[in-house]
């Protein structure tokens, strides 16, 4: 019997319908799909420069996912994004939507919350001396002096609905048993007129130092160690440097014995016959009823034959450099030279021994303000020149 063409394309499209019906069971039935719930962290977009969240929203959401097993064993919370858009949103109390989106093979069958109340306000900044409250009572004869902070006004920013709220930046700093000068660094706290605390704003900085005087009763006062030095090494040597570890001690006594303390000296360092830097640890000498936070203290000298300095004056100008077909005059035409160097070296100095050079290389007709430089024998060290700058007029030739 004899098959036409059309009954043959519809065995063909039937065995193809029958193949993939069996083929989706066989993978649902090992694939199938189903659901699963997942935490979220939710993200803000769309909110402005000057805009700000006074509620903001919560920072995860719970999503149910629905998908193949085999995707949703393999999903994290990191290839989902949870989201509310902010744009455009005026100041005030909205409702807006949870967005939430996932790979292909997955789809979000619910969110909770769905979605989320926030309350939008424009960003204001204002400045707000800081003020002192003191708590407590000091020890009986002590009296406190008038509190300074540092710095003097803090920057708070946030919601401009709760800038107007706030009437003082406050620091608090307690007395109690105080009896010596308070140096501490202390939160600064928004309160309104009320006195009752405004929370939810940035303070620029957050915490600020207050100093609180003590006028009676025991002070601390840090003051530099001085190293006493005595005697002077044997010619042609001198004394090039003195240093003392540690440079300050912290003194502590009523305020009357330390009052005109500025420095404590050491006990002597005797340099007689000496020819080489030495180092040498040594008592401090420290007025009486006066406690140190140091005892003693390393006095270390160097020593050397000296360097000396000297002027040498009226040393001529030379402008290098002329390009050609100009001529160079110079104002002024000397100048003086500051030199540090060997006793013996200085002190055959001359005007003649310096050279002094202005360049006018790559310059053309004019009047130019330049700085010159010396040229000094080996040995020297140039410290200054006087005046430093000079004027140098070219001209055609």
């Amino acid at each position: 019997m004899r098959r036409f063409p059309n009954e043959r394309l519809l065995y063909m499209v039937l065995s193809l319908l029958v193949a993939t019906v069996a083929w989706l069971y066989v993978a649902t039935a090992q694939n199938p799909l189903v659901e699963r719930g997942m935490t979220v962290e939710l993200h803000v977009k769309g909110l402005g420069a000057d805009e700000v969240l006074v509620q903001p929203p919560p920072t995860h959401v719970q999503v149910r996912l629905q998908g193949p097993r085999s995707a949703l064993a393999a999903l994290s919370p990191a290839a989902l994004d949870a989201s509310i858009d902010l744009a455009g949103l005026r100041p005030g109390e909205h409702r807006v939507p949870v967005v939430v989106t996932t790979p292909a093979e997955v789809r979000p069958v619910g969110t909770t919350p769905s979605d989320v109340l926030v309350v939008l306000d424009t960003l204001a900044r204002e400045r707000l001396p800081v003020e002192v409250s003191l708590i407590g009572t000091p020890p009986q004869g002590v009296t406190v002096g008038l509190p300074r902070v540092a710095p003097r006004h803090v920057i708070i920013s946030g919601a401009a609905s709760l800038v107007e709220e706030v009437r003082h930046a406050v620091v608090t700093v307690d007395t109690t048993g105080l009896r010596q000068q308070l140096v501490t660094s202390a939160p600064v706290r928004l309160v309104d007129a009320n006195g009752q605390e405004v929370r939810g704003l940035t303070v620029d900085p957050p915490i600020v130092e207050a100093t609180l005087p003590v006028r009676e009763g025991v002070i601390t006062k840090v003051v530099p160690i001085v190293p006493t030095i005595v005697g002077a090494p044997p010619s042609p040597f001198a004394v090039t440097a003195v240093t003392v570890t540690p440079p300050t001690a912290t003194l502590t006594a009523p305020e009357t014995a330390l009052l005109a303390v500025q420095a404590i000296p050491t006990a002597p360092v005797d340099l007689q016959n000496a020819r080489a830097p030495l180092s040498r640890v040594v008592p401090l000498e420290l007025p009486p009823g006066v406690a140190s936070s140091v005892q003693r203290a390393t006095v270390s000298v160097w020593i050397g034959k000296p360097l000396l300095s000297t002027v040498v004056r009226d040393v001529p100008v030379r402008v290098v450099g002329v390009p050609s077909g100009r001529v160079a005059h110079v104002v002024p035409q000397v100048v003086d030279v500051q030199v540090e160097g060997p006793q013996d070296l200085v002190a055959r100095l001359s005007p003649r021994a310096l050279r002094v050079e202005v360049s006018a290389s790559g310059h053309g007709a004019g009047k130019y303000e330049l700085t010159p430089r010396a040229v000094l024998p080996p040995g020297l060290r140039l410290l200054s020149i006087t005046p430093s700058r000079v004027v140098v007029v070219l001209a055609s030739s």
